[in-house]
Order: structure tokens, then C-alpha cells, then sequence
């Protein structure tokens, strides 16, 4: 996503991927679990997550939260810290976008779509 910041001496952020793979798991339920039907907090299990569908907010997640803030903190080059507010903000942006569009879980039948509700369907009261 950012191929430039190797040129700053660092060769590999892949300790940072790890960490990383459990924040984006940590977001998705917080963010996930209460605008669904099918999946409950206690059942909810990352490993049954489709790994390729979160791709894109781990690279952002690593870039916005690790690699940008070591490279801001041991270099003096200007700009990181514009950087990591807008991987932030992508990762936001990409979280919500996937979990609006519905996510791929195992359920245990095999990987399963679920969708979805409103934010504003989540907070209907029911009688």
C-alpha cells in the first residue's frame, strides 16, 4: 500500500501483522456482533473470520497504528503524522464499508454470509 516507507531503513513491519489481525478482529466484533442476528459475543471466534475480506483494514491497521508511528518516532522526516491520520481514517472507513456490505463467517457449516442490519435497526426498541 505504501512501498516508500522501506526507503527509511526499515525492511519489515511483519511483527507488527500479528498484533495487528487481533486489533482488526477486536473492531469487528465491537463494531459487527450487534448489527446481526446469527452470532452471538460469547460464540464469536476470529479464526472463522474469511481472512481476505480483511485484508485491506489490516495493511491500514498495521500502516496507521504501527509502522508510520516507528517511523515518526526514529526519523525527522515531516508527513508521518498526516500519514497515520489518514490510514486511520481509512481503516474506519474500510471496517465499516465491509461490515455495512456483510461478512463472511464460518458458522460452521462452512463459510456463510451474513448480513447486516441498519445502525438505526439496532436501536429499535421492540414491545
Amino acid at each position: 500500500m505504501l512501498p516508500a516507507i522501506f526507503n527509511y531503513g526499515v525492511t519489515s513491519f511483519e511483527e507488527y501483522h500479528a498484533p495487528a489481525e487481533k486489533e482488526v478482529a477486536r473492531d469487528v466484533r465491537r463494531l459487527w456482533i450487534p448489527r446481526q442476528y446469527r452470532v452471538s459475543f460469547s460464540e464469536f471466534d476470529r479464526f472463522r473470520l474469511e481472512a481476505a475480506q480483511w485484508s485491506r483494514a489490516a495493511c491500514c491497521r498495521v500502516l496507521g497504528w504501527h509502522a508510520l508511528a516507528r517511523l515518526a518516532t526514529e526519523t525527522d522526516t515531516e508527513g508521518f503524522v498526516a500519514m497515520i491520520a489518514t490510514y486511520r481514517a481509512e481503516y474506519q472507513a474500510e471496517l465499516e464499508a465491509v461490515i455495512a456490505d456483510g461478512v463472511w463467517y464460518d458458522t460452521g457449516d462452512g463459510l456463510e454470509w451474513i448480513e447486516s442490519v441498519q445502525k438505526a435497526e439496532t436501536s429499535r426498541i421492540w414491545r
